[in-house]
């Protein structure tokens, strides 16, 4: 230990022996706004090295105990000797610091003071039993020493023996009435075993100890307080912490309020360590209010994501220094890809707008709807696209990861992301291989309730950073747990009441910052216009295609469901002329075969009409529906209804020639449109007369051609009982209607028997 080090820390903070606590953080602060770190690093330290011995009880205890080297007699020679067996142990020279206390109680085995020294110097060590022997053969000699049954209490605890710890810290308490420590002792070992209730019990009665300070009283309440967030009772934690702030309130003494805020900062460092966040952000807010001064005992957020241009210009400033330390800055991957991405969407979009406006295929209404919303996604996602390409140029930076005192910062080309380091509660490593050969390192970290994954290239790398964040947060607790966190060096440089400006998606913006979704809306509707803009255009484009697909084929249907879907004004009258000169060749072919001199001429009328029919409703289709006798089901195999519609299709290609007309039996496809005739059959079933066997009848009708066409309605009548029955029946309907077949005695229905007759020789 250097000379410096051991300098009298009452004189360095320059308060009395008997200052309190209170008075010692006081004068702390005010010698550090006098030195701060940046320009008085050397007085810094040598201020903080004593304010860390003075806040802590125990190291404070033992250095009071080896102070008075000027007073006369035995007790200055003691307190040399156990000075000089802690500078060995500052020093590095264990062995010799503890043969010195081994020789000094050989020599005075009642020096109480040097035992528990060697006692603590063991603990320190990690040899428990080796503290709990020094401890035994103080109290050995000396039982009713609070001290000496507290020390033990610490040993037993590092032990794990916790009842024996438990009974160790009672009698502390028991042999020091008015001491607050051993209390706290007990109730956090209680609290170790799971006996919550029984520790808040300890805690609140400590309170009532005789000629207690009324800062232990209140320490106690924060302890208390802290015990209940702790473990889930926080609905009496906020009870009580305003029957706290009840008992100080803002006229009170405004140095015991502050000390009360870092006694609530204290408590929340213990709260972090133990991961509940939730709790500790509580007190830090609380707390607030008793010590709004502090620039450090803020609630802390999970992560924040913070502008560039919403820093102070000290943090640009140090963000600038850290982005040259570590070679941060923009480099040509940084833009190149954004730039890329930007170029992509940009020739889709007007990939896009050229299918829309220079497609052929017909659309509908939601066709145009469907391509309007996927062009105002489309126009959105490039004004975002340019619109972060634009902020990429404009920002120095790259993306880059670096630590501040406070926070894991991530640097994203202009904004940055915050993490707190209170909130680390897990980091995992995970090293990548392909092939077996490494590839890079995964830092998974858990804050609170968030995870994150720094990506790191090199083991050694990764292990350095995680020991690096590791290290930083337990520095930040400890600051934090000794109200020194203000004083910390580098703080600054990013001001946690920054972070408490977040929005509740936790993002700080810049001021005048405008929002991107007037644009994204913008571009949207710009999207939807030019959509709208294509309709006119490629409808008349479409319709040209249709009209050229239509022109360049000599069927009749392509025409007939041009003319009927989607007729165009332009091509409208050219195509019913090629409509009407087709069915004029059908015309003339019906007047050659059915010439005047023949049966079936008289049906010349018919099929006359259904030629005016095509040509005014342009469909050719002709439906021959068969309906089987009211309450009976005629099986598939006895279904006539096929036979009858490729009859009939054979007697209309006979008068017409074909491809001019379509028969079917109900189920025409959807490009056929509309029959211009329907046929319907209905069979029934009669006797015969004179109880001769029963009769089939057909009832036939047409619909769609009028009554002015010679196609009267019938019913045909023929005996159930012969096997061509129905080539009898069909036989009558041409005879009746005189269609070409009529008055001749060939099969018209080609049924099995027709069929095995037509075969004969």
């Amino acid at each position: 230990m250097n000379n410096e080090a051991r300098q009298n820390p009452y004189e360095v903070l320059g308060v009395e022996k008997d200052a309190d606590a209170r008075a010692i953080k006081k004068a702390y602060f005010e010698r550090v706004r006098q030195n701060p770190p940046e320009t008085h690093p050397e007085e810094f330290r040598r201020l903080r090295e004593a304010y860390e011995l003075l806040n802590d009880p125990e190291a404070r205890q033992a250095f009071d105990a080896s102070a008075a080297q000027q007073a006369d007699g035995p007790e200055a020679a003691k307190n040399a000797a156990l000075q000089e067996a802690i500078n060995l142990f500052e020093a590095g020279d264990k062995v010799g610091g503890r043969r010195l206390l081994t020789e000094l109680l050989n020599e005075q085995p009642d020096f109480h003071d040097a035992r528990i020294l060697l006692g603590r110097h063991f603990l320190y060590e990690g040899d428990a039993k080796e503290a709990l022997a020094e401890f035994d053969a103080l109290l050995a000699r000396a039982p009713d020493s609070w001290q000496g049954h507290l020390q033990r209490g610490w040993a037993l605890l590092r032990l794990e023996q916790m009842k024996e710890a438990a009974d160790a810290f009672w009698r502390a308490g028991k042999h020091g009435p008015s001491e607050v420590g051993p209390r706290v002792a007990l109730a956090d070992c209680l609290e170790a075993m799971g006996q919550v209730a029984d520790a808040l019990k300890v805690l609140e009665q400590a309170q009532s100890l005789p000629a207690i300070s009324r800062m232990d009283v209140l320490a106690l309440k924060v302890r208390r307080i802290a015990t209940m967030l702790e473990f889930g009772q926080d609905a009496n934690a906020a009870k009580e912490l305003e029957r706290l702030d009840a008992e100080l309130p803002e006229d009170a003494d405004a140095e015991l309020r502050r000390w009360t805020g870092g006694q609530l900062s204290s408590a929340a460092a213990h709260l972090f360590a133990q991961q509940k966040s939730k709790g500790a952000n509580q007190l830090l807010a609380f707390g607030r209010r008793f010590n709004p001064e502090s620039a450090t005992e803020v609630a802390y957020p999970t992560s924040v994501t913070v502008e560039v241009d919403a820093l102070p210009s000290v943090t640009r400033e140090w963000l600038h220094s850290e982005a040259e330390r570590i070679g941060g800055w923009r480099v040509l991957t940084t833009w190149v890809m954004p730039a890329l991405f930007t170029l992509v969407c940009a020739t889709a979009l007007c990939f896009l707008l050229a299918f829309l406006f220079l497609g052929t295929n017909e659309r509908g209404v939601w066709d145009w709807v469907g391509w309007a919303a996927i062009a105002a996604l489309g126009s959105g996602a490039m004004y975002f696209q340019a619109r972060y390409l634009l902020r990429v140029m404009a920002s120095p930076y790259g993306r880059f990861n670096t630590i501040h005192p406070l926070h894991l910062i991530q640097v994203a080309i202009d904004r940055i992301t915050v993490w707190p380091l209170v909130h680390l509660q897990d980091l995992q490593l995970v090293n990548h291989q392909t092939n077996g050969v490494y590839q890079h390192t995964n830092i998974q970290l858990r804050f609170s309730d968030k995870r994150m994954v720094l990506t790191v290239r090199g083991k050694d790398k990764a292990e350095s950073l995680a020991q690096e964040l590791i290290g930083r947060r337990r520095r930040v607790l400890e600051l934090l747990g000794r109200g020194m966190l203000d004083a910390e060096s580098g703080v600054e440089h990013l001001p946690p009441a920054l972070l408490s400006s977040a929005d509740k998606q936790g993002h700080v913006r810049a001021p005048n910052t405008p929002s991107p979704w007037p644009g994204v809306f913008a571009a949207a509707g710009i999207g939807v216009l030019l959509v709208g803009g294509a309709v006119w255009p490629q409808n008349r484009l479409s319709a040209e295609h249709a009209w050229m697909r239509v022109a360049s084929r000599e069927d009749l249907s392509p025409m007939l469901e041009y003319l009927r879907e989607q007729p165009d004004p332009r091509f409208v009258p050219q195509l019913q002329a090629r409509v009407d000169a087709e069915l004029g060749k059908a015309r003339t072919r019906m007047e050659s075969r059915l010439d005047p001199g023949c049966a079936a001429a008289p049906s010349r009328a018919l099929f006359t009409a259904l030629l005016d029919a095509v040509s005014r409703n342009h469909s050719r289709r002709v439906t021959v529906t068969w309906e089987a006798p009211a309450g009976t089901r005629t099986p598939e195999r006895d279904d006539p209804s096929d036979l009858i519609v490729h009859a009939w299709q054979r007697t209309v290609d006979e008068a017409l020639g074909q491809g001019v007309l379509v028969v079917d039996g109900g189920r025409g496809l959807p490009g056929d449109g509309p029959p211009v005739l329907t046929l319907r059959v209905r069979e029934a079933s009669k006797p015969g007369p004179g109880g001769a066997s029963p009769q089939r009848v057909w009832s036939v009708t047409q619909e769609g051609l009028g009554a002015d066409v010679p196609a009267p309605p019938l019913e045909l009548v023929a005996d159930a009982a012969d096997p061509r029955a129905l080539e009898v029946l069909f036989h009558a309907w041409v005879d009746r209607w005189q269609l070409p077949g009529a008055g001749d005695r060939r099969p018209l229905l080609l049924t099995a028997s027709t069929l095995t007759q037509e075969a004969r020789p």
